[in-house]
């Protein structure tokens, strides 16, 4: 009978000490993100799918929140940094950089450390700030196709708040980085995210005065390889053709013909395009009011 009970004693000495262990804090807080990361992983991407705008809104500001929040308990996360990144990146694109360009800088920022985080991940170097450029050009022929998703998020955060620092020497500086990381992008995978670096580059060059390399012939070829493939479905594509390439060339009827396309919206539209056409619609007749001003 004693020997009974120091056996049983034992048996809840040592469930005791393992309950312990696996209810501390760092064990909890675990848990919590495993079973966290797919419920916010569905919530963005039902946000995508919203045609609510500001339903949409409100919802990718509070799910940004909370990825920051995961992100400090888990800081070496790929799949949350990733997130995080897409998040920043497409929240400032679509609801702030035309309405608050300072605001924008910031998140756009937040958005492109997220993405060098995710891909110092795969080579630690990519967060030394002193690398000279052919040293970040070494890097960059590193990556490999699974950090396709890091590198665009990354360098379109990038590009985008050196686009509102063009009076910046230093984020000039950075300009080439931003450009060879998407570069890698395209000679990897020119379609993803519906062709993305391809509409990047045409934006690009329709962009740039020629004397810095601009060209409205690269724009265009780059621009049509997108419409062939994605242009039916990703009409914020469209609206670049028509706010960098129509303009630069001054072709009025092309700039009216893009962007009516947009206002009747995408055949055989993708779910989570959704909420990204409905913006670019909004924006398409603002720009077609502008028309006489910008022609």
């Amino acid at each position: 009978m004693n020997n009974k009970i120091i056996r049983l004693s034992i048996l809840g000495f040592t469930f005791a000490v393992l309950l312990n262990l696996f209810t501390g804090c760092s064990f909890r807080e675990r848990m919590v993100i495993w079973a966290a990361k797919p419920v916010v992983e569905g919530a963005i991407q039902s946000l995508l799918s919203e045609t609510d705008i500001e339903l949409a809104k409100t919802g990718l500001e509070s799910e940004l929140k909370l990825l920051e929040g995961m992100i400090v308990t888990r800081p070496n996360d790929r799949e949350l940094l990733e997130l995080a990144a897409q998040g920043f990146t497409g929240y400032t694109m679509m609801f702030v950089e035309d309405t608050d360009q300072n605001r924008a800088r910031a998140l756009y920022e937040r958005g492109q450390k997220f993405g060098m985080r995710a891909l110092s991940l795969s080579i630690s170097e990519f967060m030394d700030e002193r690398l000279k450029l052919d040293e970040f050009n070494l890097l960059i022929e590193e990556l490999e196709d699974n950090d396709i998703p890091a590198a665009y998020w990354t360098a379109a955060a990038w590009a985008s708040r050196i686009n509102l620092e063009k009076s910046s020497p230093k984020a000039m500086m950075e300009s080439p980085r931003a450009v060879n990381l998407m570069q890698w992008v395209l000679n990897t995978d020119p379609h993803f995210y519906y062709s993305a670096p391809l509409w990047y580059f045409g934006t690009y060059y329709a962009s740039l005065p020629p004397m810095l390399g601009g060209s409205s012939a690269k724009s265009n070829e780059y621009f049509q390889r997108a419409l062939k493939a994605d242009g039916d479905k990703f009409l914020w594509g469209r609206l670049l053709y028509a706010k960098t390439y129509a303009v630069q060339v001054l072709d009025q009827g092309l700039f009216k013909e893009q962007l009516k396309q947009i206002v009747s919206g995408a055949e055989n539209e993708p779910e989570d395009l959704r909420l990204l056409n409905r913006i670019a619609s909004l924006k398409a007749q603002e720009l077609l009011k502008q028309s006489e001003d910008l022609f």
